[in-house]
């Protein structure tokens, strides 16, 4: 269930959604109603879901009206601003000028490349006198992005000992420290005299076994990005069995795949850790196409910066840098990601080649912002980012 693996999280990002973004006056109680509501009708029938949460959560007639649109954008993956790519959503949405100019743009592109190969199709903004780009009213701009099912979706095979001991190295490389919370432990650093009175009412008053009190070490969390773009060729699939490899040594991961867009695929990766062979879904514009580094960055912030960043995070970006997007927009999503980890680890398949310098504007604006930049071929440089990656200090 997108965009989180549990419907708890689901619910409660939804309803955060809705107060943060919409305005709507959402708290414990009407996520508790929410929560109860979801437990009588079927999950499996989405427009019972939408009608049982509609009344709950909207107060007014402006709530009732913006509901579907939010439900929408939220379970649907659609992007989360009023400014959306007209292609995610329905394209009956659009003008007639707009899906005429589509149109003809996907004929040419077809025409010019034939139905084999895996061309670009135009995605078409209609677009208002004063934008920032001065065109004219009605006019179309292109962006250069995969035609929707011409990618092949990788598949992951499940990692080796080999690969599954270098990445456990890594991970352990990442102790994030000790919790600040004193937990009940068999052994420990603190006498816990309350338990141990209380245990002792089983043996007649007398203290005999001692209870204790110990911090817990906290585990890093890993949030890994793959650039799955055209440019990327085979070093996409690599860095998602990279991925894979590390999801065999801790469980507390995160996976997203990005070209045009982003999209989280930790289920299939956890499977593929777990030592199944998994074809990865169809990912559509997060697979195979152009490469939009800091809008793809930018959606994932909005979504699930809260849940996913923090001090113990290490974020891992795989990426050639070949940005077509806005640098601005790339140097705020890497600065935000920058302040909110522990650490930023750039893994770039060009530094396997002779002479390569990240010269690249995208890789220029975002090298700043990495802890360290490297690249994974095999199980021995994988060894080697184990020894040599760490946080900032």
């Amino acid at each position: 269930m997108f965009p989180y693996s549990t419907l708890p999280e689901n619910l409660a990002a939804f309803c955060d959604r809705l107060r943060r973004e919409h305005g709507f006056r959402v708290g414990p109680r009407e996520l508790a109603d929410a929560a109860r509501a979801l437990t009588i009708v079927p999950l499996a029938d989405e427009r019972v879901v939408r009608d049982a949460l509609r009344p709950i959560l909207s107060h007014t007639q402006a709530d009732v009206l913006a509901f579907d649109a939010a439900f929408d954008r939220f379970f649907h993956a659609r992007p989360f601003n009023d400014h959306a790519d007209p292609l995610q959503q329905d394209p009956e949405l659009l003008s007639v000028p707009a899906r005429s100019a589509l149109h003809d743009a996907e004929l040419d592109a077809r025409s010019r490349f034939g139905p084999t190969q895996h061309v670009a199709d135009a995605h078409v903004y209609a677009t208002d006198a004063g934008t920032a780009d001065d065109l004219e009213p009605g006019a179309v701009r292109l962006r250069y992005s995969p035609l929707e099912g011409e990618a092949p979706t990788p598949v992951l095979d499940p990692p080796d000992e080999e690969w599954r001991t270098a990445a456990r190295a890594l991970v352990n490389r990442f102790e994030a420290g000790l919790s600040r919370r004193w937990r009940p432990s068999p052994r420990g650093q603190r006498f816990d005299l309350r338990r141990t009175l209380r245990g002792s009412l089983h043996t007649s008053g007398e203290p005999v076994l001692p209870r204790w009190r110990a911090r817990r070490r906290r585990r890093a969390r890993f949030v890994i990005v793959v650039d799955g773009s055209r440019s990327m060729g085979e070093s996409s699939i690599a860095a998602l069995q990279i991925a894979s490899a590390i999801a065999s040594a801790t469980g507390n991961v995160e996976v997203f795949t990005f070209s045009t867009a982003i999209r989280r695929v930790t289920p299939e990766v956890l499977r593929a850790a777990a030592g199944a062979r998994v074809r990865l879904p169809a990912l559509q514009h997060a697979w195979g196409g152009g490469t939009s580094i800091g809008a793809s960055l930018k959606n994932l912030l909005q979504r699930s910066a809260d849940r996913l960043l923090g001090r113990d995070s290490v974020v891992i970006l795989a990426s050639d840098g070949l940005e077509a997007g806005d640098s601005a927009v790339l140097r705020d999503a890497m600065s935000r990601l920058h302040r909110r980890s522990a650490s930023i680890i750039w893994l770039n398949p060009l530094l396997g080649s002779s002479g390569y310098e990240p010269v690249a504007q995208g890789m220029r604006v975002a090298r700043p912002f990495v802890t360290t930049f490297a690249w994974v071929g095999d199980v021995a440089s994988l060894l080697q980012l184990a020894r040599t990656a760490g946080v900032r200090a």
